[in-house]
């Protein structure tokens, strides 16, 4: 539920800061050929692939954000056909991802023997748990 309030008041603030875009924008997109886009347009383009890669910078919470946005949205159009691909986690902790996704050991547990990165907990976090879910 905490979770849940952080993420509807992250999203309020992007939004205020996207409807003041023409003085301070949180971040632009651009096509293929380097032309100024915006999330519809990509979210079009992700929703016509077969494949989506989003480059990020590990330490960006806008981007990690937007990677949220697009995930609920490519979600909410494909249904049961998305899989979302983590590779912000080493090898070697596939299967204590693989049990938490599955519901097999505590939040808590995961957590705490999972190599995460510093900003886990409000980067990658809320696309964990989305995924979870």
């Amino acid at each position: 539920m905490f979770l849940s309030k952080i993420l509807i008041f992250f999203t309020l603030v992007i939004f205020t800061i996207s409807s003041h875009t023409q003085h301070k924008p949180a971040y632009i997109i651009y096509n293929k050929y380097g032309e100024q886009s915006d999330f519809y347009e990509m979210l079009r383009k992700s929703l016509d692939s077969d494949i989506v890669l989003f480059g990020e910078l590990h330490n960006d919470p806008i981007v990690h954000w937007l990677q949220l946005e697009l995930s609920t949205s490519i979600f909410e159009e494909k249904g049961d056909s998305f899989v979302l691909g983590a590779e912000m986690f080493e090898a070697d902790n596939q299967l204590l991802l693989d049990e938490y996704l599955a519901g097999l050991i505590a939040q808590r547990n995961f957590e705490a023997e999972s190599k995460l990165w510093g900003n886990y907990h409000t980067d990658y976090k809320p696309l964990v748990e989305f995924a979870k879910d």
